[in-house]
């Protein structure tokens, strides 16, 4: 028997009392919560900024030896 439960509130809660609440859900409500929360994290990536990416991008196609290694930068970071 599957039953959905509405819940009306109006109270302030603190995070952790959130937390608590949270914590008392299904596996199934914390999935759905959890696509929930995701879905409101989603942001528009202005155009412009899209086509500054795609031009850095066939720029270091165009010339790979301008990379850097990722474990040589971090080494050199560590310095």
């Amino acid at each position: 028997m599957q039953t959905d439960h509405n819940i009306n509130l109006n109270v302030p809660l603190n995070f952790n009392q959130v937390v608590d609440i949270v914590r008392q859900l299904s596996t199934k409500e914390k999935a759905k919560l959890k696509e929930v929360l995701e879905s409101e994290q989603e942001v528009d990536i202005p155009e412009e900024h899209k086509n500054i990416v795609r031009r850095r991008i066939k720029t270091s196609e165009a010339d790979p030896s301008r990379l850097l290694n990722w474990d040589e930068v971090k080494h050199k970071m560590k310095l």
